[in-house]
């Protein structure tokens, strides 16, 4: 079962890495679309929810899911 989590946190790491490199791209890019220079509000809110997204990916999830199975851990111990 470690195996299993191991792949899944390494996809999960892959994904988000993906995702933020799509979200840079996608603000550079808008650099060159007209009107030049100047980056719409589309563009900034689309990039900001595939930074969330790719935070939550990159870290959230792993660290909630590490902390409530050491919980867990702890209080069968103590039982």
């Amino acid at each position: 079962m470690a195996i299993k989590e191991r792949s899944l946190d390494t996809r999960r790491f892959w994904l988000g890495a993906i995702l933020a490199i799509c979200g840079v791209a996608m603000l550079f890019v808008a650099m060159f679309i007209e009107p030049r220079g100047e980056v719409s509000g589309s563009v900034l809110g689309a990039a900001g929810e595939v930074f969330v997204l790719a935070g939550c990916l990159l870290g959230a999830d792993s660290y909630v899911n590490y902390k409530l199975k050491k919980f867990l851990n702890e209080s069968n111990e103590t039982k």
